[in-house]
């Protein structure tokens, strides 16, 4: 049994008597468990759902490069909307958006769910931000929408930003303690643009205006580590393509890695070595990606999909990716992802199949949660979806 006073779990215990003023949620037959976090996923791309066929990456990039010219606020403000309400229906309270429209944060103290609002920045052209953008961005540190809105940042990836803004970003997370996220080694061109200086991706960004490299036979992520790109506590999205010297980093540092396997599957992407990453401790989060490169924002399904490669794996450690793993990586041990005293009350509670092991039984449900609770506030009860 648990008792939520406020926005926190106060008590945590196999008996607790009704105090007075007190209201009992019973739960019969269902797991309760902590609120999902998705690590990584973009909303603005929510309404693109079945509209980019599964190609080479380079040329899906063109495709929602076109598609994103042509999203009008309105859409993009409805896409938001819908892709937290997909959220919501799969048992996930918490959520890394990647936003690449900074005037959205305006509807912050809109959004049920608790959020991680990274900035998606590239420099490979100037951009001037509009008067609205800049007001969102900066209201953010004159009066944050707490509790459930905070600001990250998220140079977009090595091919798209600069050493300048890899280092500018971790000096400004340092000072202002923000969280910090990058794709990084995602897809074989990526690799080949900067281990032999060459190919399609290369091609495609220089003629948006990156200036052509020479091969160093450097991986993605030593390029990030050369220039100093690599912040402390850094969520690194995808790594699907990594050398022996990658690993030696890895294991000496301990990044947090957040791996999207509906995405991965969508590009056929190598193997992920999801193992040998754990072996070494090496913190793995779960994550959407985007509608762009999905079909669904459930992280049960991201579960179920990666379990086809890696069968080993017992339920309960995948079900700690989607709960107290990002909560670490987030820099939230204790407050998110578990369900103790002083810990926020974040919650979801699924229907217990009988026989299943219980994280089983979480991971094979198809159905919207029984219940849902954001920062003590009940968002689902009795079968009913409460404003």
């Amino acid at each position: 049994m648990v008792r939520v006073l406020g926005s926190r779990i106060i008590q945590v215990a196999e008996d607790l008597s009704l105090r007075t003023g007190e209201e009992r949620v019973v739960l019969e037959d269902s797991v309760l468990s902590p609120g999902l976090i998705n690590t990584h996923v973009h909303l603005d791309y929510t309404g693109l759902r079945g509209q980019l066929p599964a190609t080479s990456f380079p040329a899906w990039v063109k495709e929602i490069l076109r598609l994103k010219a042509s999203l009008s606020r309105g859409s993009l403000e409805a896409a938001l909307c819908e892709g937290f309400g997909l959220l919501a229906r799969s048992g996930t309270t918490g959520v890394g958006n990647m936003e690449s429209y900074p005037e959205l944060l305006l509807l912050a103290d809109r959004i049920p769910l608790r959020c991680w609002w990274f900035l998606e920045m590239i420099d490979l052209r100037p951009h001037v931000w509009s008067e609205e953008a800049t007001f969102a961005v900066l209201r953010f540190f004159d009066q944050p929408p707490v509790p459930l809105g905070r600001l990250g940042l998220a140079p977009h990836a090595p091919y798209t930003a600069s050493p300048e803004l890899y280092r500018l970003v971790r000096d400004s997370a340092q000072r202002f303690r923000l969280p910090v996220t990058t794709h990084v080694a995602e897809s074989p061109e990526e690799w080949t643009m900067f281990w032999e200086g060459d190919g399609e991706l290369l091609d495609l960004v220089s003629q948006a205006g990156r200036p052509r490299m020479a091969g160093r036979e450097l991986s993605p992520l030593q390029w990030l580590d050369r220039i100093g790109g690599l912040t402390p506590g850094m969520l690194l999205v995808h790594l699907n393509y990594l050398c022996e010297a990658d690993w030696t980093l890895l294991a000496t540092r301990a990044f947090p890695v957040v791996h999207c396997p509906k995405s991965h599957a969508f590009f056929s992407y190598a193997p992920f070595p999801l193992e040998r990453m754990l072996s070494l401790g090496i913190p793995v989060c779960l994550g959407t990606d985007s509608l762009a490169s999905n079909d669904t924002l459930d992280l049960r399904e991201e579960i179920r999909q990666a379990r086809h490669r890696h069968p080993g794996i017992a339920p309960k450690r995948w079900w700690e990716m989607v709960t107290a793993t990002p909560a670490r990586a987030l820099g939230l041990r204790g407050a998110l992802g578990e369900i103790r005293g002083g810990a926020w009350a974040d919650l979801a509670a699924f229907r217990w199949r009988s026989g299943l092991d219980p994280w089983e039984s979480c991971i094979e449900s198809r159905e919207e949660p029984l219940f849902l609770m954001v920062h003590g506030k009940v968002r689902k009860a009795e079968g009913r979806w409460l404003p």
